[in-house]
């Protein structure tokens, strides 16, 4: 039988790295990231990017990419399929852990056949959400595509956006590929767990992290980020709290307002995970990180 992988999934702030190390600690685990923003090697502070030099388990896929380098899903999970084959070769444990939904999707239910789409598209709807709001881009979805419309919610601009660029990148509708069977690139078994937690916990744990983000430096680190002069569209660029900052040091606002910002965005961010994970990783285990070491011998049990 093919050794099982271990998924841990949730909202930012919750605790998830704390916990893959106690539970790699227990099995022999090494940690492979599943966290979109924390790929990048500019920021460490701002990204809540694990202290790898302190952690004497081995981790992979942090800060391992360049600003101008964007990797599809597709590239992320066969990355973490090669790893995760040596680390089982080793008689290790893989431990995934992040927040970014569509990876785990792409292990658990494998990746759609949509090839991929040229960036510029995405950006070109980013503006014109800008430019005549949400709305009025779902109204072009519901004539591109009426079935992926009907369901889709008229608020979920990211599922928006990705219909309507799979349309225009290669003339097909989305809801024609999910029709198409999926590829599964993982095929080893894995143990499914979603964070959940009191929302009003996982806020307070934002604003906790901001501040302590402040102590540590993070205005010197997106000042540093800023003398490299990276375009605006690239990932690195987006992380929340970059552009907060930048405005801080050009004098447009307080650093209290920027911190307050952060934390709004923070929360905006914890509450879009939480739905996505809800919605869509419904046959997952529910765990708490309130009560870890209840957690860790559930998920012993089930190795």
């Amino acid at each position: 039988m093919k050794k099982k992988i271990i998924l841990i999934s949730g909202p930012t702030a919750t605790g998830k790295s704390s916990l893959a190390i106690k539970i790699s600690e227990l099995v022999d685990g090494e940690i492979i990231n599943a966290d979109s923003i924390q790929l990048y090697k500019d920021l460490t502070i701002l990204t809540a990017r694990p202290s790898l030099e302190k952690e004497k388990i081995k981790h992979h896929l942090y800060g391992v990419l360049d600003a101008e380098i964007s990797w599809s899903v597709g590239r992320w999970v066969n990355e973490v399929k090669v790893l995760s084959e040596e680390i089982i070769q080793n008689n290790k444990t893989p431990i995934i852990v992040g927040g970014t939904g569509f990876y785990f999707k792409a292990i658990t239910d494998g990746l759609s056949p949509i090839p991929d789409i040229k960036p510029s598209i995405r950006e070109e709807l980013n503006g014109d959400v800008l430019k005549n709001g949400l709305e009025s881009v779902y109204k072009d979805l519901q004539l591109a595509d009426p079935d992926a419309s009907k369901k889709i919610n008229p608020n979920d601009k990211q599922r928006i956006i990705r219909a309507l660029e799979v349309f225009r990148g290669t003339k097909r509708k989305i809801s024609d590929y999910w029709l198409l069977k999926r590829e599964k690139i993982i095929e080893n078994p894995t143990i499914n767990f979603k964070i959940e937690a009191d929302r009003e916990w996982i806020y307070n744990n934002c604003d906790l992290r901001v501040d302590e983000m402040f102590r540590e430096g993070a205005v010197d680190e997106v000042e540093g980020l800023g003398k490299k002069k990276y375009p605006l569209k690239t990932p690195i660029m987006k992380a929340i709290g970059v552009a907060e900052i930048l405005s801080f040091l050009k004098g447009d606002i307080s650093i209290d307002k920027a911190s307050d910002l952060i934390k709004f965005k923070t929360h905006q961010y914890a509450k879009r995970q939480i739905t996505w994970i809800n919605n869509q990783m419904i046959t997952w285990n529910d765990i708490n990180t309130q009560y870890s070491d209840k957690i860790i011998d559930e998920i012993i049990k089930k190795l």
